[in-house]
C-alpha cells in the first residue's frame, strides 16, 4: 500500500513498526522466560510455552501487515496444501537472507505450533529479539574456527549435544524446528569456496537433521521441505525489504514422508549415517532443479509483459 512512497521513508517506517512489533512481543516473552528459570515447574512452563505460542502467532501476524503494507509482493506458492497442526513438525530450507525467518511465518500463517530456528550463537545477543529467542528456547549453535577444533576435538560435539536437548524439548513441548541445512546464507562467493556441486545452493550439511531425526522422528506428525527463491532481490533481500522493494517471492512447500528408511541411529550406525547423507544430498538436487525452474518461470513471466 505505502510501496510508492521513497524508499528512505519507507525505510523509516519499516524500523519503527518492526523494532516496536519486537519489543512488544519480546518484552513478555523475556520476563516469561525469567519466571520459567526461577519457577521450573511443569504446570508453570505449560502455561508459558501456551503463551509464548500466542505471542509468537501475534508477531506473526503483525510482520505479515507490516511486509504488506510497505511492499507490493507477488506471492508464487506451489508445492503441498500445509495442513494445521498443533504436534511437533521439523522444517527444512535452503537460506538466502535473514528474510525467510519472516516469510515463514508468512507461508505457514500459524497453522504450525511455534517455529524454534537453529541460530548462530553470536545473534542471542541482538536487543530483545536474541533474549527473547533464548526464552523460547530457541538451539543456538557455535561456529568453532578449525584452529580451535583441533585443540580441542571435544567442541566438534557441541552442536550434536544442542540439536538432542531442542529434540528433547520437542517431545515434551510441541513446537517447529527450522533448519537451514546449509548452515550459511547462500551467496555465489561461499558456493564457490565451499566448491558446491549446485548451481543455486551451498552443499547440505545433515548432521544435525540426521540428529532431530533419529531422536524424534516418530514423534513429529511432518517433515516439511521448503524452498525460497527472490528473483528481483538476490543480493540484499532484507535490506530491500525495509525499502519497499521485494517484488516477487517464489516458494516451494513439499510435505517428505518419515518412511522406514529415514529411521535409524545417525550418530551409531554408520550405514544409516552415509543414507541419510544421501537422502539429504538428492533433496538438494532436486531443490537445486527447483530453483532452476523458478528462475524459468520468472523469467517468462517477466518477458510476456
Amino acid at each position: 500500500m505505502l510501496s510508492f512512497l521513497p524508499s528512505p521513508i519507507i525505510l523509516l517506517i519499516n524500523c519503527i513498526f518492526i523494532s516496536l512489533n519486537v519489543i512488544i512481543i519480546a518484552t513478555p516473552m523475556m520476563l516469561l522466560g525469567i519466571i520459567k528459570f526461577c519457577l521450573p515447574f511443569d504446570v508453570v512452563t505449560v502455561l508459558i510455552e501456551k503463551t509464548n505460542y500466542h505471542l509468537y502467532r501475534t508477531w506473526v501476524f503483525f510482520n505479515r501487515c507490516i511486509i504488506r503494507l510497505t511492499n507490493n509482493v507477488k506471492w508464487h506458492i506451489s508445492g503441498d496444501n500445509i495442513p494445521k497442526t498443533k504436534k511437533s513438525c521439523i522444517v527444512i530450507s535452503n537460506h538466502l537472507s535473514w528474510l525467510d525467518i519472516l516469510f515463514m511465518g508468512c507461508v505457514f500463517k500459524g497453522n504450525i505450533p511455534t517455529t524454534k530456528f537453529f541460530m548462530k550463537h553470536s545473534l542471542i545477543y541482538i536487543p530483545f529479539a536474541g533474549l527473547a529467542c533464548y526464552a523460547l528456547g530457541m538451539p543456538f549453535l557455535r561456529r568453532y574456527p578449525k584452529e580451535k577444533l583441533l585443540k580441542n576435538p571435544k567442541l566438534r560435539t557441541k552442536d550434536i549435544e544442542t540439536t538432542k536437548a531442542a529434540c528433547k524439548r520437542l517431545i515434551k513441548f510441541p513446537a517447529t524446528l527450522i533448519n537451514f541445512v546449509e548452515g550459511s546464507r547462500y551467496t555465489k562467493e561461499k558456493a564457490k569456496k565451499a566448491k558446491s556441486p549446485y548451481k543455486y545452493l551451498l552443499p547440505p550439511k545433515a548432521a544435525s537433521l540426521g540428529v532431530a531425526i533419529s531422536e524424534i522422528g516418530q514423534e513429529i506428525e511432518y517433515l516439511f521441505d521448503v524452498t525460497y527463491f527472490y528473483p528481483d532481490n538476490q543480493k540484499k533481500a532484507f535490506v530491500d525489504m525495509m525499502k519497499g522493494r521485494i517484488k516477487n517471492i517464489y516458494v516451494n512447500v513439499d510435505i517428505l514422508k518419515i518412511d522406514e528408511s529415514l529411521k535409524g541411529n545417525y550418530l551409531e550406525d554408520k550405514q544409516f549415517k552415509h543414507d541419510f547423507t544421501m537422502y539429504v544430498r538428492s533433496l538438494w538436487e532436486r531443490k537445486d532443479a527447483l530453483l532452476e525452474r523458478m528462475l524459468n518461470d520468472y523469467e517468462s513471466e517477466k518477458n510476456k509483459k
